[in-house]
């Protein structure tokens, strides 16, 4: 299987992608509970998953002019506390992606003199994500 480049991953946000994309990231994590006993073998620890969780991370350069999902969705969305549907992954017929709602939980609006406006958001997932592929 060829290596696929970062750039073939893509946000979505509904139906309008995310633009502006200069990094973006899933992350899932668990709970865990140790569960080590006396009767661990050799006393290695044990563990047992629990809650499970998840992040969307994206960072982009701020363009009102470019259509699709950005700085202004994401700070709307994080004002009025709306649940997306957000899709994360590949693009190419028979690629996976995850797809989940998400809560924002931060947006960061950033720009210094010498450079380009940016933005960094992060979502969280809320409920089980699917694992879909592109047809």
């Amino acid at each position: 299987m060829a290596y696929k480049k970062g750039l073939a991953l893509k946000v979505k946000i509904g139906d309008q992608a995310v633009v502006g994309i200069r990094s973006k990231e899933l992350n899932y994590e668990a709970d865990l509970a140790e569960a080590t006993t006396d009767d661990s073998v050799e006393m290695w620890k044990e563990y047992v998953s629990l809650q499970k969780g998840g992040t969307i991370s994206v960072e982009g350069l701020h363009n009102p002019d470019l259509t699709g999902s950005g700085l202004a969705e994401f700070l709307a969305n994080l004002k009025t506390g709306a649940e997306a549907t957000v899709y994360f992954g590949g693009i190419e017929v028979g690629d996976s992606y995850e797809e989940a709602s998400a809560i924002v939980n931060s947006v960061t609006w950033s720009g210094e003199y010498t450079d380009l406006q940016n933005y960094s958001v992060e979502m969280t997932i809320t409920g089980k994500p699917e694992t879909k592929t592109v047809q």
